[in-house]
């Protein structure tokens, strides 16, 4: 091998040298320590993001405590009523309502309307500010509606409408001085705003034809008729049969009859006129705090139930021999009768 060859092998054996680039962009470091100085400007501007975000939160979180709080204490003298507004409340529900005010925290507040006098209409809540005029509360916490008098009377009446133990006879009373309001208001809108059928809101404006004997009846006990018996009764009134109608509705008042018994005697012709079947009486009898007996009568039939055999083998000679002494007695009436 010549000498030029010898030199050409060892060349090649030489790694060419490369001449590299500066880079001019940042790398991003591999550290961690060099990771977390590089990512802290970044840090700094979503931490800036995060505290705006939990400043407005905690603005949000006292609106809500302020809502659920209910805004502001009104003095109980202040409050007055506007006709037309308070709901029927049973005796009962309405003494719970009271006790329960008297050991809790009123959770939600009335809602009242301003008046010219500086007075607070109450809007919704009646019961609950007569419960605290009753367990002595000087004030009531309130939200104040700035709306109109007849945006107040709507809130109420829509209000009113979605407790679902409203009578049928209070929704009758609510959409009819809405319609005193709105005379221009057709039953399909009315039904359409209410979220009922423009059927069962017909049923409800059956009350209208009902005597106004049954109608001071209801207004002393709304519960007293639903719609579809007010419904049947009144269609009967507007037959001529108002009177049967008001008869009907009294034996019903006085629990001989229930609703559909009602309808029934309204209904009879009263050239065939039938007595209705009277309601079974039931009656329980103690000796102390235990159940004696359990007697039960339904016409002309008395049935006596004990707690023993013998119990009821004993009463049953006691019985037999007040009969018996009970029919000689009649037999000599009608002996005595008979002879004069």
């Amino acid at each position: 091998m010549g000498i030029k060859d010898r030199l050409v092998a060892k060349s090649a054996l030489i790694a060419p040298v490369v001449h590299e680039e500066v880079e001019t962009t940042p790398r991003t470091p591999k550290t961690a320590p060099g990771a977390l100085m590089h990512a802290m400007p970044l840090l700094k501007e979503k931490q800036a993001e995060i505290d705006a975000m939990a400043a407005e939160m905690e603005r949000l979180r006292e609106r809500v405590a302020e809502g659920a709080e209910g805004g502001v204490e009104i003095p109980i003298s202040k409050l007055v009523e506007a006709p037309g507004r308070r709901r029927h409340m049973p005796a009962q529900k309405y003494a719970e309502l009271r006790e329960n005010l008297r050991r809790n925290k009123l959770i939600h507040p009335v809602v009242v309307r301003r008046t010219a006098d500086e007075k607070f209409e109450i809007i919704s809540g009646h019961h609950r500010a007569d419960a605290y005029r009753e367990i002595g509360r000087d004030s009531i916490r309130a939200v104040v509606d700035d709306g109109s008098e007849e945006e107040a009377n709507d809130g109420a009446f829509f209000a009113n409408l979605m407790q679902s133990d409203l009578t049928d006879f209070e929704k009758y009373m609510g959409f009819k001085a809405r319609a005193a309001r709105h005379p221009n208001l057709t039953r399909a809108a009315m039904a359409e705003q209410a979220g009922l059928t423009e059927a069962m809101v017909s049923y409800i404006f059956s009350f209208d034809h009902l005597p106004p004997d049954v109608l001071s009846m209801l207004a002393q006990r709304p519960s007293l008729l639903g719609a579809n018996a007010g419904y049947a009764l009144a269609a009967l009134a507007k037959q001529g049969k108002s009177e049967q109608v008001i008869d009907a509705v009294k034996r019903l008042a006085d629990g001989a009859i229930d609703q559909s018994q009602a309808v029934k005697l309204a209904a009879v012709d009263p050239s065939k006129k039938k007595a209705v079947t009277a309601t079974p009486v039931t009656m329980k009898i103690k000796s102390g705090k235990a159940l004696y007996c359990e007697l039960r009568r339904a016409k002309n039939v008395v049935r006596l139930q004990f707690q023993s055999d013998e119990e009821a083998a004993r009463v049953q000679d006691a019985i037999t021999r007040v009969l018996e002494t009970e029919s000689r007695a009649k037999n000599a009436n009608a002996e005595q009768d008979g002879n004069s």
